[in-house]
Parts: C-alpha cells; sequence; structure tokens
C-alpha cells in the first residue's frame, strides 16, 4: 500500500516540468533569431574583411606610386664611375641625386651636379665652377672667375689646374645659359677644359654628399 505524496512534493514537480516546457518553448523560439544573427554577423565579418584588404591594397598602391614618382622625379641613387671627383667623391661609391634641386632655383657656383655625358653616354658627376654670363681664365695652375682668383677648399693643397690645350693660358666666356665645370682631380677629369662649357638641360640635378 502507497502512502500518498506530499502536495508540496507534486507542485513542485509540476513546476519543474512546467520551467521545462516554457525553455523548450523559448528555444524553438529564438532559434531562428539566432540563426539570423549568426548569418549577418558572418556577413558583417566577411564585409569588414574585404574592407580592410582593399585598404591595405590602396595603401600599398600608394606607397608604390609614391616610391616611383621620388624616385624618377625626386631622387635617386647614382653611382661614380671613376676618380674625377676625388677626394670629394670616391670611385663606385653609391649617392643621391637630387633632381628637385633646380626645378625652382638655379644652380651656383660650387654645387655638384650629374650632367649628361657630352659624349652621349650616361651622365658625369662634375662641381659648377661658374655660372652664366661669367668668364673663366686658367693660367699659371690657377683659375680665375670674372677675373678674381677662385678660392677652392674643397681641393687638395697645392693642387694645381691646367688647360687641356697645348697652351699653358685658357679663357672662356660663358653665354646666358651656360655653366662651366670641372672635377676636383684636375689632373684626372675630363670636364669643361676639354668638352667646353655646358647647357642648363644638360644638368641633372644637385648630388647630395
Amino acid at each position: 500500500m502507497r502512502l500518498p505524496r506530499p502536495i508540496f512534493s507534486l507542485l513542485a514537480v509540476r513546476l519543474k516540468w512546467m520551467r521545462r516546457q516554457q525553455w523548450r518553448r523559448f528555444k524553438k523560439f529564438c532559434q531562428p533569431v539566432v540563426r539570423w544573427v549568426s548569418i549577418n554577423s558572418l556577413r558583417y565579418s566577411w564585409g569588414r574583411l574585404m574592407g580592410d584588404m582593399g585598404s591595405v591594397t590602396w595603401l600599398l598602391c600608394l606607397a608604390m606610386l609614391s616610391f616611383l614618382f621620388i624616385s624618377h622625379f625626386v631622387f635617386e641613387s647614382v653611382q661614380v664611375q671613376g676618380s674625377s671627383m676625388y677626394p670629394t667623391l670616391f670611385n663606385s661609391n653609391f649617392y643621391w641625386l637630387n633632381k628637385f634641386a633646380y626645378v625652382i632655383g638655379q644652380p651656383h657656383r660650387g654645387d655638384i651636379v650629374a650632367i649628361k655625358d657630352p659624349s652621349g653616354h650616361g651622365f658625369d658627376v662634375k662641381r659648377i665652377i661658374a655660372t652664366p654670363d661669367q668668364s673663366i681664365y686658367i693660367s699659371n695652375g690657377k683659375v680665375y672667375v670674372d677675373g678674381q682668383v677662385l678660392q677652392e677648399p674643397y681641393l687638395p693643397l697645392k693642387m694645381r689646374t691646367f688647360a687641356y690645350e697645348k697652351s699653358e693660358d685658357e679663357f672662356y666666356c660663358l653665354a646666358p645659359d651656360q655653366y662651366f665645370v670641372m672635377g676636383d682631380n684636375r689632373g684626372n677629369s675630363c670636364d669643361s677644359r676639354s668638352f667646353g662649357p655646358i647647357k642648363r638641360n644638360a644638368i641633372l640635378g644637385r648630388v647630395i654628399r
């Protein structure tokens, strides 16, 4: 013979069963919502990923364009060939060429510049000795610009400058668009003493040491 169960025990079982039923209904109701949120969050993640990849690609393209612009129109690495600028510049060393230096301003005396090779092959690196409308006189191992002895602290002591012609003296007058250039190694430099003054459009830029 079974004894009757207390009423409170029956109520507890009933409440537990009701809670289970309500939870099942709630899960069934939320299942589509959870699925929709998952799908949209996945779509948002893919969209954000594609956006990030697009931003990175754009930055890389911008960096490449900036590099190409700077290397072609502003700075370029040049290698010195030969010893005509020794001891200021050394053979086979690399230096920066500032192509933008003379876009606004004009070349000045003393600037080290890269010029188009008069022979039509590559370029040369020389120093500007005189600018347009000036005169150059080479005599007895000295250089005179507009009648004044040119002070050249960049040359080794006791280095003398001579013309390449058979005559000991040489005189040049520059036109309004001409520059006179020479290498610092005066005894081993093919420069304006041999091929004459150069025009402004032959100057490619200023060499940065």
